[in-house]
């Protein structure tokens, strides 16, 4: 994805790019093409580029196990400045130094990137998920189980241990 920028006039520019999830290397749970939307605005002083991406993902769910497939968005911005010295007037997270005669912007890697930055940590379904039974291993979004749902204070367990074996006698 690579944006030309020499003779690029000052002002607005846009751009849609549309590759597929091999061409990024993305990993083998994502699927179909990426899909890229650039506004670059250009100045005398520095390039900022202004990018919306969205991707697809199989996902397992966290808690339930179902598999589902989602989509990802996540945008970002990044100044392309080409004099070091004006470098500490932006934030380091978000400027790349280039040459003065470079040709173009590649920006395959920071897509990339994103696109793996916008996977959340958990991975549920439904936000509402149930999840799993810890006992029978039901899905207790389709059903409930009848599992026995008594909680029992642990400091009472040892009580409950003499009046069973009292019974018993």
């Amino acid at each position: 994805m690579k944006i030309k920028i020499t003779s690029l006039s000052e002002g607005r520019h846009f751009y849609n790019f549309t590759e597929s999830v091999e061409f990024l290397e993305l990993p083998n749970e994502f699927f179909g093409n990426v899909h890229v939307n650039v506004l670059l605005e250009k100045t005398k002083d520095h390039i900022l580029i202004k990018v919306s991406i969205n991707a697809n993902r199989h996902c397992e769910c966290d808690r339930c196990l179902r598999e589902y497939d989602r989509s990802f968005t996540n945008e970002y911005h990044m100044f392309y400045i080409s004099d070091i010295q004006n470098k500490k007037l932006y934030n380091e997270d978000v400027v790349t130094v280039i040459r003065k005669d470079q040709d173009y912007i590649d920006i395959s890697n920071d897509v990339r990137e994103y696109i793996l930055l916008s996977v959340p940590m958990k991975n549920l379904c439904k936000e509402d998920c149930q999840g799993l039974c810890p006992r029978c291993g039901s899905d207790l979004n389709f059903r409930q189980c009848i599992c026995e749902t008594e909680k029992v204070d642990p400091r009472w367990l040892a009580l409950k241990g003499l009046l069973n074996n009292k019974s018993g006698n």
